[in-house]
């Protein structure tokens, strides 16, 4: 069992029902898996959750406590365990975060191809196991870190082909028992949302969402969807609305500079009409008529508005005054 003081001052951590629980999981050398549809912050919550179980704080410039195996189907044994590459030697996520006692990230871990994919069942069995000895590329024994944990992710659990997330593969059984009892469904977390979003999108958004879950008939527990708002979809627009904020209404950022205004620079309203573009035309015109866009894109850069922007800008920012 390992013995860190685990970094609890995350802003988000009240709004993660499953946090504590992948701490507990990391610290008893369960190995975890984070299942939830595209944008969710699967990844993002695995380093959140790296940092933390080390008891250390995101951003601290020192060597990241986790290593990413990204997990695609050209993803080769030599990624996981290190081989022979055109430059020489290229030793493997895992034997990596082994040796070093770093959380491996095996972010979606189903769209490994099966057989790729049973070269982590030894490893993960053993991820408890004092002391355990596992082999590199170069068939050399390689001793585990006591700190050594795992965390994967996934849009599906790979027990079945998806008919959404079509680069999946159906995995092994023996894989996924690996990380039986330690799994968690990672969804729509409007409490979340509310958090990191600024209040007038963040309400847009989700009734967007809400309007799409509708007109595809299914409810907020939806594993999967056509077309989706997420939380990176969300954030994605907040970056543009920031800057877009900032450029109309003058309010100087943290170091004292204004962001000086452009002609034709992008817009909050750029950044919806792109995302509606990939949506068929019917269900878009439908999701827009019913979530009343168009009102809320006349609105967003009026008096009401931009005050509120500038409040929200100055307390996220440390700049109101008493």
């Amino acid at each position: 069992m390992k013995t860190y003081t685990e970094t609890l001052d995350i802003p988000e951590i009240d709004q993660i029902p499953s946090f504590m629980k992948i701490l507990d999981d990391l610290r008893v050398g369960n190995n975890v898996f984070l299942k939830g549809i595209a944008g969710t912050g699967k990844t993002t919550l695995a380093e959140k959750a790296a940092y933390a179980h080390f008891g250390r704080r995101e951003n601290d410039k020192k060597a990241l406590p986790f290593i990413i195996i990204t997990c695609n189907q050209y993803t080769s044994p030599i990624d996981i365990k290190g081989g022979q590459t055109i430059t020489g030697y290229k030793e493997g996520g895992l034997i990596e975060a082994w040796r070093e006692g770093k959380i491996l990230i095996i972010d979606e871990m189903p769209k490994l191809d099966p057989n790729t994919a049973g070269l982590l069942n030894d490893p993960l069995a053993k991820s408890a196991k004092e002391g355990a000895i596992i082999f590199n590329g170069l068939n050399e024994p390689v001793e585990k870190h006591p700190d050594f944990g795992c965390i994967a992710t996934g849009n599906v659990f790979g027990k079945a082909i998806s008919s959404t997330y079509i680069g999946n593969n159906k995995q092994d059984s023996s894989l996924l028992d690996r990380f039986s009892g330690s799994s968690y469904e990672i969804g729509f977390n409007e409490s979340l949302e509310r958090s990191l979003i600024y209040p007038h999108l963040v309400d847009a958004c989700i009734n967007i969402r809400n309007t799409i879950l509708t007109y595809e008939g299914k409810d907020k527990n939806a594993n999967e969807m056509e077309d989706i708002m997420t939380l990176r979809t969300m954030v994605n627009f907040q970056r543009v609305y920031e800057l877009e904020m900032l450029r109309q209404t003058g309010v100087k950022d943290p170091m004292g500079k204004a962001v000086r205004p452009v002609r034709n620079g992008k817009t909050l309203k750029d950044s919806i009409d792109s995302y509606f573009l990939t949506m068929h035309p019917d269900k878009a015109a439908y999701v827009k008529e019913e979530s009343n866009v168009e009102e809320f894109l006349n609105r967003y850069k009026g008096v009401e508005m931009k005050q509120s922007f500038i409040e929200e800008y100055k307390r996220r920012n440390g700049l109101l005054t008493v």
